[in-house]
């Protein structure tokens, strides 16, 4: 592996190499929060996941267009990012630090690729990014946009204390992540406002491209024949409209019942 002098791309190399070593000497002497740190690290991807489907959540119930547009450019701007950031890295060659500090605690597994920018701040940076772009001041998204800030800066600083990033790398990633977020969701915003209005027209069943129900084929009343369907029962014709009426009521109404009795 090509390794090139460590802050070229990212903080200068004296603070880069100072501010990892003091987080890296913490992590060593840190008891039960290192494995949930290290946890988070590894597998916080999935609480970055349950944010954005909770911002996609408050944006239906809000039922605004562009918040709702930019609910779901959110997720598509973390896809946008991580995937330019793997140009960056590709091009960046910059080693990670258990390759130039052999005798640092590391808590992560070993990776093969470059360090410089991390993905997982790039997915932090552009999650947050995106949650703030719906801009609703309801109490519930004011609440997740400060959740989701703290998240990506719990990921970046515990990509740094696992040992599998500079703090420049982390850094670099929040900024890119979020950049790629924003700049995309400004370029295609007209484009995404327009396919969500068109989709809130259009019925169900035409978006989803599914047939009809059943129900909807018979024609409403007026409209045409009506399926078949038994006769109601109907007054008798052969019977007097009054004994008719007492028969309804439950009582006997011939003549012999409606007789007096003599003295």
């Amino acid at each position: 592996m090509s390794q090139v002098p460590v802050g070229v791309f990212g903080l200068p190399g004296p603070i880069n190499i100072d501010w990892f070593e003091q987080i890296n000497r913490w992590a060593t002497h840190t008891g039960w929060p290192a494995p949930v740190i290290s946890g988070f690290a590894s597998y916080g991807i999935a609480v970055f996941a349950a944010l954005l489907l909770t911002n996609l959540w408050l944006a239906r119930r809000s039922a605004r267009l562009d918040g709702l547009a930019a609910a779901l450019w959110a997720p598509l701007g973390v896809l946008l990012a991580v995937g330019v950031n793997q140009l960056l890295v590709a091009v960046a060659h910059e080693p990670r630090p258990y390759t130039v500090l052999p005798q640092l605690t590391v808590l992560a597994a070993h990776s093969t690729d470059y360090s410089f920018p991390s993905d997982h701040a790039v997915m932090a940076g552009a999650t947050a990014a995106g949650i703030w772009l719906r801009g609703d001041h309801t109490v519930g998204a004011r609440r997740l946009r400060r959740l989701s800030v703290l998240a990506a800066l719990a990921m970046a600083f515990a990509r740094v204390f696992i040992g599998a990033h500079w703090p420049g790398d982390v850094a670099a990633g929040l900024v890119v992540g979020a950049a790629v977020s924003v700049l995309g969701y400004l370029c295609l915003r007209r484009f995404l406002v327009a396919a969500v209005s068109l989709a809130a027209r259009t019925p169900p069943e035409r978006l989803l491209g599914v047939a009809a129900p059943e129900a909807s084929r018979f024609p409403v009343s007026g409209s045409g024949s009506t399926p078949d369907r038994a006769p109601s029962p109907g007054p008798n014709p052969h019977v007097p409209p009054s004994e008719h009426d007492a028969r309804r009521g439950g009582v006997d109404a011939s003549p012999r019942a409606r007789r007096r009795p003599g003295p």
